[in-house]
């Protein structure tokens, strides 16, 4: 046995060097996973190590070729869940401890062979784990998710396969803003992506072959064209890339190939469409309701991913309405929105909940609506006026005049209402033939009489014309419009842009000019339209016509099959995109807007690394609305059924499936968070289960310890085989910290029960542990810091969380000012009201009581100040009352802050810190005494009035 494996460490030594010296040549790096071993082979390598596995870490060494090839046959296979898990199972007898062996013997391939070496923030966590998933190329759980992000962006591939690879996969990436984070790593490596996408895609140059050996390439192909979806998904990308490809001629930008002019030249003059529409729809005769559109997001998160995460993430407004809109409502397509108060046109008609300068800037400059006083909207016969930016009628059409200020007077108006704040409407129902004077009065309104030509979209239809100069066309496809006119023309002179004037000649009157122009890039164009009369005209001293019309070209929406073309859910899920474990730790909330009465059926998927079905449960057929409360109240039933609480760490990844029948589908994906460390749980009817995974493979150990709510400030270690093995918390539970060098993982777990009655609900802790000493102040900072905004699970979890950290809070300053001023605090939260509430803090501070005094008086006024400015005034004060000067002041300031906020300063810092203020409490006294005081307003104020204050 142990000759096979040294003939097949000699035979594949011998094949990765020669591969090497062939990579070498053209800078690119060899993987472990172009091994060149078929399926046979695999298998006999994995059964030869398996039978010799039974001597010390120098036989391994020996072989250490092997265990690369076989570790990353294991990461091949990766499916996103835990690695060494699988790992140990195939391989009986491993023992975490060769761990590193693994790490050894990759950075001896990368460094023999020329390999790649892993990067970025996931590698530095996983250090071992990184090295056989890098090499593995495309794990079979990534390759389900890559054929359909190139599916739902297959009509962008084609018109880009003549980049180069690092470009397409740099394309790939900047736009897979909703793909899971183990994607996204995979995508960060822009060339090695780049030349993957090309060959699945049918790609068999030799750029792309000499990159990728080719057995290896043709397994990924062949595997992932195994899973169903994603072989369908394939499929449909390469038929649209065979239709885009024009067999015997060079791709356009190839060397020695001149590009046409106007030809796509990258995307630098990319502007994402998202101007806001209006639309008046009737409501009755002479009565109008105001609708704001505003196009999809998605566009502009294409732009960079992290425009996407911020539109999933942040709640957004609409101008004139105060109620949030989920995160990601601008993602969902084109949205529609009733207007109660007109937009200003000097403010976005959009906002969002959080700040962001990009976002921001984007929004201020081209989400508003036009600018008035007056807003112009033509009267379809399907009861909406539709805006027409041009402000331009057209003889015996009817028009909707909308206004901020006072409307003109018209001889063609008539009376309307609009239902919206801060505009009024009047109609205009404009005759078959103006005078001039009716044309003046347009004029002076900031109306235009139409002229005689006439210009539309003709051949393609085009996805979208407001009649009067605005039009919408999908990337790829070529604008054609026609020119009519109907007086004397002699020629048409156009212009892109800012681009070259064309001139072309204008047919007789009532005769059509069509004009076709080349594919445009997604974004905003504006075509100018000029007609020069012919010089036979008698008004030769008149201007040539001259006009524009704007081109908005977007990327298609794929159909995607087995789905409806429309959705009448609107599904938001907080957080925006929550994990495996976020789910099952009910810490994600669902809610559905759709008809009123309507029922919807609620899924949870799980699924496996191809992406494949490996369960399904109904958690519930709910009416809607479905709000937060009955999500909950559904959830907690669904979870209450579950019988094995770690089966759902054998998914990958998962989804929850809304499904509403005629009102459509909606899929919310749960990716696995790839954590070195995470803490994971379930919530049983009378227990809580709790698990710790642990993939850090970091070199530093791993901590496990445990605070009870009984004992906060006291800290137990755990083993790690019993933190990962899973285990039931003690007690009512506490607080669970895992640590590995400078990372820390905590979770606080309430257990449901109760000790001592309804009492018993918040558990008193006690601190008979803590030494009455600066130390003992140190220990209780810890335990602060410690427990302070930590996750909570279970029942009066967060109750119990904020309960300790406020004990924590009050011993700290019991045991630095003595027990008068711990009775002082304790009547103060005490509820007792005016003066009594803060006179025993005041008189700790006797014989200078005039101090307390000052402070309660001038709390709320120290609360406003800045901290430079606090510090000078708290300083000068103490100085004026004999208290220690401004060094003792500004630690007791800071003491109060850290104690406060829970921070975590340096050890030495800290320590420095508490000896200052442990040898001089009074200064930090009056420091807390502004902390407790200054937030209630009628406390200072019931002191205000007290005489004797100096």
């Amino acid at each position: 046995m142990s000759v096979e494996l040294d003939e097949l460490q000699a035979r594949l030594m011998s094949h990765f060097a020669a591969l090497s010296d062939v990579r070498r040549a053209a800078g690119q790096p060899v993987f472990a996973l172009e091994h060149g071993l078929d399926r046979e082979g695999i298998a006999a390598l994995s059964r030869m190590l398996k039978a010799r596995f039974n001597v010390g870490g120098a036989i391994l060494d020996r072989h250490w070729l092997l265990w690369v090839v076989w570790a990353t046959e294991q990461g091949y296979d990766y499916d996103g869940g835990e690695y060494w898990h699988t790992f140990e199972r195939r391989m009986p007898r491993w023992e975490s401890s060769w761990r590193p062996h693994l790490r050894t013997w990759f950075t001896k391939f990368q460094s023999k062979y020329d390999g790649l070496k892993p990067t970025g923030r996931w590698a530095k966590f996983f250090s071992i784990i990184a090295w056989p998933i890098t090499h593995a190329l495309l794990p079979k759980d990534l390759q389900a998710q890559l054929a359909g992000t190139l599916y739902s962006m297959r009509f962008q591939l084609v018109t880009r396969l003549h980049l180069p690879p690092a470009e397409i996969g740099r394309f790939v990436s900047r736009r897979s803003y909703d793909a899971s984070s183990r994607l996204r790593n995979f995508l960060e490596q822009e060339e090695l992506a780049g030349r993957i996408i090309l060959a699945l895609l049918g790609d068999t140059s030799t750029a792309t072959t000499s990159a990728i050996h080719a057995d290896t390439l043709k397994r990924i192909v062949e595997d992932l064209e195994g899973a169903r979806h994603a072989r369908q998904w394939l499929r449909d990308t390469r038929r649209e890339v065979e239709v885009a490809t024009l067999k015997g001629a060079a791709r356009p930008g190839a060397a020695g190939v001149v590009q046409a002019a106007g030809a796509r030249s990258g995307e630098a003059e990319r502007s994402p469409n998202v101007r806001p529409s209006l639309i008046l729809r009737r409501t009755a005769i002479d009565a109008w309701t105001a609708i704001v559109e505003i196009p999809s997001f998605r566009e502009v998160a294409d732009v960079a991913p992290e425009l996407g995460q911020f539109l999933r993430r942040t709640r957004c407004r609409v101008a004139g309405s105060t109620d949030w809109l989920p995160a990601g409502w601008l993602m969902m397509g084109a949205q529609r929105r009733v207007l109660a108060k007109w937009p200003s046109p000097n403010e976005p008609v959009v906002t969002f909940e959080k700040p962001d300068p990009v976002m921001d800037h984007l929004l201020s400059g081209e989400a508003r609506i036009g600018a008035g006083p007056a807003w112009l909207f033509r009267i379809g016969p399907d009861g909406q006026a539709i805006e027409i930016l041009s402000r331009l009628v057209r003889p015996g059409k009817s028009y909707v005049l909308v206004s901020n200020a006072e409307l003109p007077v018209l001889s063609m108006a008539n009376s309307a209402t609009i239902g919206c704040a801060g505009v009024t409407a009047t109609r205009l129902e404009i005759p078959a033939a103006l005078t001039s004077a009716q044309i003046a009065e347009l004029k002076s309104a900031g109306l235009a009489a139409a002229q005689t030509v006439r210009i539309w979209p003709a051949g393609l239809a085009a996805r979208g014309w407001d009649g009067e100069g605005s039009t919408e066309w999908l990337d790829g496809e070529a604008p054609c419009f026609a020119i009519e006119h109907d007086h004397p023309v002699d020629r048409y002179e156009l212009r892109l842009g800012t681009g070259q004037t064309t001139s072309i000649p204008a047919g007789a009157p009532g005769e059509a000019t069509f004009v076709r122009l080349k594919p445009l890039p997604c974004g905003n164009h504006v075509l100018t339209v000029k007609a020069v009369r012919s010089p036979t005209s008698a008004d030769l001293a008149q201007q040539p016509l001259e006009g524009v019309v704007a081109i908005a070209v977007r990327p298609p929406s794929p159909w995607v099959s087995g789905t409806v073309g429309h959705n009448g859910l609107i599904v938001a899920c907080e957080p925006p995109e929550p994990s495996l474990d976020d789910f099952w730790e009910g810490l994600a909330s669902l809610s559905v807007l759709g008809p009123k009465g309507a029922h919807v059926t609620v899924c949870v998927e799980l699924l496996d690394g191809a992406g494949t079905q490996i369960a399904s449960e109904q958690i519930g057929q709910l009416t809607l609305p479905l709000g937060v409360d009955t999500w909950r109240k559904a959830f907690a039933a669904f979870v209450g059924k579950e019988k094995n609480p770690w089966a759902y760490l054998e998914a990958s990844s998962g989804r929850l499936v809304v499904d509403g029948e005629e009102l459509g589908v909606s899929h919310i994906p749960l990716h696995r968070v790839v954590a070195p460390v995470r803490w994971v749980w379930h919530a049983l009817p009378k227990s809580t289960l709790l698990k710790l995974v642990d993939d850090h493979d970091a070199e530093t150990p791993l901590t496990v310890d445990f605070r009870n709510f009984a004992f906060p400030a006291k800290r137990e270690e755990l083993t790690s085989s019993a933190a990962t093995g899973g285990m039931e918390p003690p007690t009512s539970g506490g607080l669970f910290v895992a640590t590995y060098g400078d990372h820390r993982e905590a979770l606080i777990v309430s257990m449901p029960r109760v000790d001592g009655g309804l009492g018993g609900l918040l558990v008193n802790p006690n601190f008979d542990a803590v030494p009455d000493s600066a130390d003992g102040l140190l220990m209780l900072l810890g335990a602060i810091a410690s427990w302070s905004d930590v996750r909570t699970v279970g029942t009066l979890g967060a109750e119990r969380r904020d309960h300790i950290v406020s004990r924590l809070k009050e011993r700290v300053f019991a045991q630095l000012c003595g027990p008068r001023w711990a009775y002082a605090e304790e009547r103060f939260r005490s509820g007792v009201q005016g003066a009594a509430a803060t006179a025993p803090m005041v008189d700790y501070f006797n014989p200078t009581r005039q101090f307390g005094t000052v402070l309660v008086r001038d709390a709320s006024k120290y609360a406003r100040m800045p901290d430079h400015v606090r510090l000078r005034e708290f300083s000068s004060l103490a100085h004026r009352y004999g208290l220690k000067g401004h060094a003792h002041c500004k630690a007791a300031l800071e003491f109060c802050d850290i104690v406060e906020k829970g921070g975590r300063p340096l050890d030495l810092e800290l320590k420095a810190l508490v000896a200052t203020v442990w040898n001089n409490p009074l200064p930090a006294a009056g420091a807390r005494l502004l902390q407790l005081v200054g937030g209630h307003a009628d406390a200072a104020a019931s002191v205000s009035s007290m005489a004797g204050v100096a």
